[in-house]
């Protein structure tokens, strides 16, 4: 085989690949024997890009969405950002000469083998472009009733549990800020999990963090993260203000918390599930860098803040358990906690055990890449929808525009 027939090759599979083909690399050689007429020159795309196309087509929710061929140039003429392999060539049955023989550089890999990193790899790149593209509009917020007779809150401690508490209190027409009467309420439950919302609430912010390394580092100081420490936040406020208003809030889910918030400040509100986001926050700490650098860390923030929920809807991954390596550690660190909450001078409702990580046998340790891979092929595919109809209307609004200056004229 030469190197212009494995090229020819490779473009009628890229050919069909952004027609909605699902067929890999090696059935597509096994169907079609004969080399296919010339389709084109210049570069050939990846086998990652080519294999993350095909796997896009194989998700219902994206395979059917409008101008599939243009998210697969797009996904086609992306580099994959940071290390990984170079040029990957697609084999060949039989090849003993031409493109896919050389023995230098990276050997053939069949693209449906590629390892989840390098196709995540692909999937970075391709997100922060539609990412970047995203148009930009004012964050609407909005009315809720306010009833002031009703006491003001202040919500401290575990990240995401504080936003759903949050966003009940509100649309039950309470009041968040200080004040005489601002009752100050810590939400706490399992350590693991108040590492699990951290570590998702400092991806967003913008670190790069991975799981493993957040456990690394608090190990290595003995030291939980401060924004997490519930009896140092909840001591610090008892020490400021009267600690008959400080409340530490200890609860294995959200939908227990928000009952017992209730009882603290005197008013029913509507339920609240849990909320994991372990695959969306591993899928944005990889593209955190990239995305910095193409539009800066001001409007990334922005960018995540509004996008947010976009990235992380559908996920159902489950909470993520402590790495093997820090499983003692949190447990004596736990236990600390527990002991501390139960011997303090203010108000801790619940059990203060619940602080203390259970050691579940099969529990996830850290995100697979393979489920990454899968939550990130949805999350480019609601990228490029929202893309493709941004494009849609700023068209749309041109021609109207021009349509009104012709009638002017």
């Amino acid at each position: 085989m030469t190197a212009d027939e494995y090229a020819d090759r490779v473009r009628a599979w890229a050919a069909e690949l952004r027609a909605g083909g699902t067929a890999t690399w090696t059935r597509f050689v096994e169907d079609s024997p004969t080399t296919p007429a010339p389709t084109g020159i210049g570069p050939l795309p990846g086998a990652a890009q080519l294999e993350v196309v095909r796997r896009l087509a194989d998700v219902p929710d994206v395979a059917g969405l409008p101008d599939f061929a243009g998210l697969a140039d797009l996904v086609l003429g992306t580099p994959g950002p940071g290390r990984g392999l170079v040029d990957v060539p697609l084999p060949w049955p039989g090849a003993s000469t031409g493109a896919t023989a050389s023995s230098i550089g990276t050997p053939p890999v069949a693209p449906e083998k590629l390892p989840a990193e390098e196709l995540l790899r692909v999937c970075t790149g391709a997100l922060v472009r539609l990412l970047a593209d995203e148009p930009r509009s004012p964050e609407r917020r909005p009315s809720r009733p306010w009833r002031p007779w009703r006491k003001g809150f202040t919500l401290l401690g575990a990240p995401t549990t504080v936003d759903l508490v949050r966003g009940a209190l509100l649309a039950g027409g309470l009041r968040e800020g200080g004040g005489s009467r601002t009752t100050y309420l810590v939400l706490g439950g399992p350590l693991d999990e108040l590492m699990a919302q951290r570590w998702s609430a400092r991806v967003r912010a913008g670190a790069a963090l991975r799981w493993q390394r957040m456990w690394r580092i608090a190990e290595t100081h003995d030291r939980v993260p401060p924004g997490i420490a519930l009896p140092t936040l909840a001591g610090h406020l008892a020490g400021e203000f009267d600690p008959a208003r400080v409340h530490v809030v200890v609860a294995p889910d959200t939908a227990t918390t928000l009952g017992l918030v209730g009882e603290i400040l005197g008013v029913s509100l509507e339920p609240v599930g849990d909320r994991y986001d372990a695959l969306a926050t591993d899928l944005l700490r990889r593209v955190n860098p990239v995305l910095t650098l193409a539009v800066g860390d001001d409007a990334r923030r922005e960018l995540v803040s509004r996008v947010w929920p976009e990235i992380a809807a559908g996920e159902q991954s489950g909470p993520l358990g402590v790495p093997a390596r820090q499983d003692d550690w949190a447990v004596a660190t736990g236990e600390r906690m527990a002991s501390t909450l139960a011997g303090a001078r203010y108000a801790v409702h619940g059990d203060p055990a619940v602080v203390v990580p259970t050691r579940r046998p099969g529990v996830r340790r850290a995100p697979r890449p393979d489920d990454v891979l899968a939550h990130a092929l949805r999350v480019i595919g609601r990228a490029w929808e929202r893309h493709h109809a941004s494009a849609g209307s700023s068209t749309a609004a041109g021609t109207a525009a021009g349509t009104e200056r012709k009638g002017r004229g």
